[in-house]
């Protein structure tokens, strides 16, 4: 009695840990529901015995079946062991809630069993061994998933999971009516007129979008690289980009990025005085390797700076270090308590400055002070100081100017390796179309002394004079007198009333 007694308890014990498993694997199952299109998993593992689950077989002839057989004949209920003989109904409902989470997540378990490996060592299979390999079963089976047994060779058994998802159809499926309440919807797909006795393997169904407050934060972080690997469009917030590179040294840039987030749409639908801003910022090169990064949350205030919110918005000044080379940097801003989201991508060239080829950086518009809450990156640090100065003093950069037809506005050009002497500047307006319309006028003030040797900032005022209200780019030529241009460069503005 007393050696039942502790194989009950090792049973229990057993049972916990496979609960617990379950329940873990359940978080990951809901992690990756955040991730858009059907996911696959690779599961190593021997399993667990599937009789603490299921029971045993009803042909199974042990001596504990033939005693529990025997005491349950003679009434001895309580000597026989319930759950070893017809399973667990607890734990079983824990392993089909979690297979029922992936289900839902559109996650494929492939279970690969790795038992093998021991007997390869030289070790005997237990007898316990297909008891293991039916729970890989129960697990992979129900998602669309395969049991792939005794892997020795565990790059043969790869290649057979590859095969799995070799050939792909894609299928749309629009709801008419779609709710955000988290809810389950099962779908379902036939093959018409099928004689050859295919088989489908197909999401079984999908969640409802949540509230993005009810996720937890990992769903968050989730959705928020989802939406920064793909770039896919998104404009629920107002926000303007501008990066421009700056040399550091011969082979490395300073890259200034500086967001303009608009504080209507960020204040669109949010309550109360506490407001959070989350802003990401990643660059891949040409072969989509991520080079450099970062990242803020921002905590604002509101009863102390809702109006002057609402009036503009945000301007975050962040940076990025990077080898010459081309590159798409992505940015996205979010407001961290409606999830309101929208996505920035734009190309971005690193020249390489020690060619001695002239190099003029996008125009900058000086903006006048004090009509933006402004916030600066932290924790980065870099040996390169404020890149927007002219004459000593430092200015603040406007993203996408917005100019009236009375006012001139003040350009910084800052520019490499020009040569001595004299030099003019060309300004040509073009329309949203690219075609170049008259109106708008670029004068030269001064080219600065900067003391930096091979860099120069020139002093301009543009007057948008005769330009109707709409979208254009300015284009900057910068020439010798006589000659042709020696670099040219654009930023996009706009024209109010």
């Amino acid at each position: 009695i007393i050696m039942q007694q502790m194989d009950r308890n090792q049973r229990q014990f057993d049972r916990s840990r496979i609960t617990a498993y379950a329940r873990s694997l359940s978080d990951v199952a809901r992690s990756l529901d955040s991730v858009r299109g059907r996911k696959h998993v690779v599961l190593f593992s021997e399993g667990f015995d599937s009789r603490l689950l299921i029971g045993r077989a009803p042909e199974s002839q042990d001596e504990e079946q033939q005693r529990d057989l025997i005491n349950a004949q003679r009434g001895a209920l309580h000597l026989v062991d319930s759950d070893q003989m017809y399973g667990n109904v607890g734990l079983l409902n824990d392993i089909e809630k979690m297979v029922e989470q992936f289900r839902r997540a559109d996650c494929i378990i492939q279970a690969v069993d790795i038992g093998g490996l021991r007997a390869a060592a030289g070790e005997l299979r237990p007898a316990t061994a297909n008891a293991g390999q039916d729970s890989l079963f129960l697990m992979a089976e129900p998602t669309g998933g395969e049991l792939f047994k005794d892997a020795n060779n565990l790059g043969r058994q790869l290649e057979r999971v590859l095969q799995r998802s070799d050939v792909t159809y894609v299928l749309t499926f629009m709801p008419s009516e779609l709710k955000l309440d988290g809810a389950y919807r099962r779908l379902r797909v036939k093959l018409k007129n099928d004689s050859r006795g295919l088989h489908v393997s197909h999401r079984a169904g999908y969640y409802r979008p949540r509230p993005f407050q009810d996720l937890d934060p990992l769903e968050k972080s989730l959705l928020a690289s989802d939406a920064i690997a793909s770039a896919a469009p998104a404009d629920a917030l107002g926000i303007e980009v501008l990066a421009a590179p700056f040399r550091a040294s011969e082979g490395s840039s300073y890259v200034p990025v500086i967001v303009e987030i608009d504080g209507k749409s960020l204040l669109d639908g949010h309550d109360g005085d506490k407001l959070a801003v989350e802003i990401y910022a990643y660059v891949t090169d040409a072969k989509g390797e991520m080079r450099d990064f970062f990242t803020q949350m921002v905590g604002l205030d509101l009863a102390k700076n809702r109006k002057a919110l609402a009036t503009t918005g945000i301007k975050y000044y962040g940076h990025l270090e990077l080898a010459p080379g081309d590159y798409r940097v992505r940015v996205l801003v979010r407001n961290g308590q409606s999830g309101r989201t929208a996505v920035e991508s734009l190309p971005l060239v690193i020249p390489p400055y020690d060619s001695r080829q002239a190099i003029v950086l996008p125009p900058f518009f000086v903006e006048q002070p004090g009509r933006w809450i402004l916030i600066r990156e932290q924790s980065r640090e870099s040996s390169v100081v404020y890149p927007f100065t002219v004459n000593g003093e430092p200015y603040i950069p406007a993203v996408k100017p917005a100019l009236r037809g009375g006012d001139d506005s003040r350009v910084c050009l800052v520019a490499y390796n020009l040569p001595a002497g004299e030099l003019e500047i060309e300004g040509k307006v073009l329309n949203a179309d690219g075609r170049e319309v008259p109106g708008g006028r670029l004068q030269l003030l001064e080219r600065t002394v900067t003391g930096i040797s091979r860099l120069d900032k020139l002093l301009a005022t543009f007057k948008p004079g005769g330009l109707t209200a709409g979208e254009y780019k300015l284009q900057v030529a910068v020439r010798q007198p006589g000659n042709g241009p020696l670099s040219t460069s654009s930023i996009p503005f706009s024209v109010v009333n």
